[in-house]
């Protein structure tokens, strides 16, 4: 049999091929530039006179930060306790070592190229030291650690490729690397540049909101409520211009997400409505004050009655921190359609009703006088409203008092006051001889005529 032929290519898998081979051509043309940069500047003879310069300046330099150290340690004793102070003298230390390094590399440069010899490792060297010493001073404004580390790697690795001099080639070989949806191109560098431009907009949008809060916490006529809500608000809306202004920074058109609206629309419909109600409850939440952070809130959880000081108020959950010292993630939803009881949404003062029996035997205005003596020593328990003891009724086994009392802090507990009451009660009934009753049952036998052993037994 004749061999068949072979199927031509595609219009797409030309399209593919044609991108592979540029795409290799590029990443060929950028790979020989590093080889020439190599084998020009370090395999040479110069390039050992320029070694030897870099290591004793790197001598020199370890001396000097010797020295230095010792003197931002003894100022760092003098300045304990502030945490920006600490914060400075900390990257005044760890920038001091590259400063005098690359001092002392501007004077060997200088007797190089008096000599007639080339300086350009020299002059890499310390163009990579003034970059460091740039990042880690504006990484001082930076508060989050993974963030710091991030952007420090980034322009690291930016300024090492521009003082190589192969930062424009990379941007080329990018720029090259492109693909195309319809009329819309899209190349890597774009990409690239939109997250380095949408990150930098994010970090300024958190800078600005930390502020705002700080602020907003100055101002005494706002309650916490209402604080924490417009700075939620703030965020949102900061976030969402760092998108936009990043998208059109780096020439994306916004009207080609019109398509996806739809979609975007009917996902968060199926998919997201827990996470978007959650979202709408704690701005009702903040919105109407119902909640704030401190308030002593109890509600119904799986494991029971729950109770707690509300903690942290996010879009999706409320934190409650128990007396058992656990934190139970409320969703905001819960909280909308379920009954809360908020001990402190109006005023703070809770009462507690504390059921007290004694004897029918003993002085029962005697007993009342020592239940609100018992109040008194208790120092949680407030003494505006007073202490009130009732007598409610006559119980079966004993006179039923009620000793009620009012507690100004229900974030500590209102258990415990009750315990520590209840305590001075029963201390006080032993010094003065009232008996607290229990349950006593009179049995009666009524006579009547008991079988005997000549009895007939069944």
């Amino acid at each position: 049999m004749e061999n068949e032929a072979a199927p031509e290519p595609t219009a797409v898998e030309e399209e593919v091929g044609a991108y592979v081979d540029q795409a290799t051509a590029k990443a060929s043309d950028l790979y020989e530039t590093a080889a020439a940069l190599i084998t020009e500047h370090l395999f040479s003879i110069q390039s050992i006179y320029q070694l030897a310069v870099i290591g004793l300046s790197l001598f020199l330099a370890l001396i000097a930060h010797r020295a230095f150290r010792r003197l931002i340690a003894n100022v760092r004793e003098r300045v304990e306790g502030s945490h920006l102070a600490d914060r400075l003298l900390r990257t005044c230390e760890s920038v001091s070592l590259p400063i005098v390094w690359v001092i002392a590399q501007i004077f060997g440069s200088n007797i190089l190229l008096a000599l007639g010899y080339d300086v350009y490792l020299v002059r890499l060297i310390s163009s990579l030291l003034r970059a460091y010493i740039a990042i880690r001073i504006v990484t001082i404004f930076i508060p989050s650690a993974y963030w710091s580390s991030v952007f420090a790697w980034t322009a690291w690795s930016i300024a090492a490729l521009n003082a190589v001099g192969l930062l424009d080639p990379l941007i080329e070989f990018l720029r090259g690397a492109s693909m195309e949806f319809g009329e819309v191109s899209i190349n890597a560098w774009t990409v690239v540049k939109g997250l380095i431009v949408t990150g930098a907009l994010f970090w300024v949008a958190f800078i600005l909101t930390d502020m705002i809060s700080k602020r907003l916490e100055t101002v005494e006529t706002l309650n916490s409520a209402l604080r924490l809500l417009i700075s939620k608000i703030a965020r949102i809306v900061l976030i969402v211009l760092a998108v936009v202004l990043g998208l059109s920074t780096v020439g994306v058109d916004l009207t080609a997400f019109t398509v996806f609206s739809g979609a975007i629309g009917l996902g968060i419909g199926l998919g997201m409505q827990r996470a978007v109600a959650n979202l709408v409850a704690s701005f009702s939440l903040l919105a109407d004050k119902s909640l704030k952070p401190g308030d002593v809130i109890e509600f119904e959880a799986p494991q029971g009655a729950t109770y707690g000081v509300v903690g942290k108020m996010t879009t999706r959950y409320v934190s409650v921190r128990t007396r058992d010292g656990t934190e139970t993630l409320v969703p905001n939803e819960t909280l909308i359609s379920n009954p809360v009881t908020n001990w402190s949404y109006s005023d703070r003062r809770v009462r507690r009703k504390l059921p007290v029996g004694v004897s029918y035997d003993c002085d029962v205005e005697h007993a009342r006088a020592l239940c609100l003596k018992a109040a008194a020593n208790c120092k949680r328990v407030l003494q505006t409203p007073p202490p009130a003891c009732l007598l409610k009724g006559f119980g079966d086994n004993s006179v039923d008092l009620e000793l009620r009392i009012w507690v100004g802090d229900p974030e500590g507990g209102v258990s415990n006051v009750a315990s520590e009451v209840y305590l001075n009660v029963w201390r006080l009934f032993k010094e003065h001889d009232i008996e607290i009753p229990f349950p006593q049952r009179d049995l009666h036998i009524r006579s009547g005529q008991f079988p005997t052993e000549s009895d007939p037994q069944e």
